[in-house]
């Protein structure tokens, strides 16, 4: 099984340095076991690299993780005028024990917790179809690192993340692209948008399924393996979500925002918001800018 290098969506991966490299002769990888991980891109030639015993080409336009902790070397076999961008550096997820493996659905919302405890994992080898070029992004992004400015490494650090995620999500594209999971998706995005269009009334499962002119023992089935959450649970924080937007943006009481959004008393209302968000309306409300 290949080694994946993972993220979680509560910190960046950590840059030690950066920088291109191109050989005038055949070259052979290093062969040594580092304490942080390694993302490289060939943009000429073919790299060859060994990881722990599972072998890889590099060719130009394609990317390879290699993990921390893990040996990796290479044979005398990187073509000559091979060049590569790397980036080293310290992903720091295998701490974050506990962390769900599946992402949050792109919701409208606002930080709840455990919200960001979430892990994913970057493809470990290929190319992937980003715009622009990943050869282009790199090279504004060494250009940056080499000018002295400060916050420099957390500058290069944060555009590093956003480069990780961007492949994290053209991965997600592309299999969106090839698979059977098309209906599933088109499923989950007719579901969210009926649950958006009636999040300020309780939920009725019959006026769902009469909708969408499908049973909702199927449809619940369906929307939580593909979101990881039940259909209630979701309508309840688009509830929750909607509630924090009257507070930010009304000057509604409690008992008058329950009443708004279909709640059967302020108690009930207090009970599920903290459930979703972890305190009580009034204890939210003084975390807000008020004018």
């Amino acid at each position: 099984m290949l080694a994946a290098v993972r993220l979680t969506a509560d910190r960046m991966p950590l840059v030690r340095d950066m920088g291109w490299n191109q050989t005038a002769a055949v070259y052979t990888h290093p062969d040594r076991v580092l304490d942080y991980d390694v993302f490289l891109f060939v943009t000429k030639g073919c790299m060859h690299v060994i990881e722990e015993g599972t072998e890889y080409r590099v060719r130009q336009g394609e990317h390879l993780f290699l993990k921390k902790g893990l040996r990796h070397w290479g044979l005398p076999e990187s073509e000559a005028g091979t060049a590569w961008y790397w980036i080293h550096f310290d992903a720091a997820a295998e701490e974050q024990d506990g962390y769900s493996g599946r992402l949050p659905m792109p919701e409208t919302g606002y930080y709840a917790p455990g919200h960001y405890e979430y892990r994913f994992e970057l493809p470990k080898h290929g190319g992937l179809p980003l715009q622009p070029s990943l050869g282009d992004r790199l090279m504004a992004m060494l250009d940056e690192y080499r000018q002295p400015r400060l916050h420099g490494m957390t500058r290069a650090s944060v555009r590093a993340y956003g480069l990780f995620l961007d492949m994290h999500e053209a991965t997600l594209s592309d299999e969106d692209a090839q698979v059977p999971t098309g209906k599933m998706s088109a499923l989950t995005g007719k579901v969210m948008a009926y649950l958006v269009d009636h999040a300020s009334k309780e939920f009725q499962a019959e006026e769902l399924a009469r909708r969408l002119d499908l049973n909702y023992n199927y449809i619940s089935t369906a929307f939580r393996k593909h979101t990881g959450r039940t259909v209630i649970e979701m309508h309840t924080k688009l509830r929750i979500d909607k509630a924090i937007d009257l507070m930010r943006n009304t000057s509604l009481n409690v008992s008058e925002i329950s009443e708004r959004l279909g709640f059967n008393s302020p108690y009930y209302f207090s009970r599920v918001f903290k459930k979703v968000t972890g305190e009580a309306p009034s204890s939210y409300w003084r975390h807000l800018y008020r004018v």
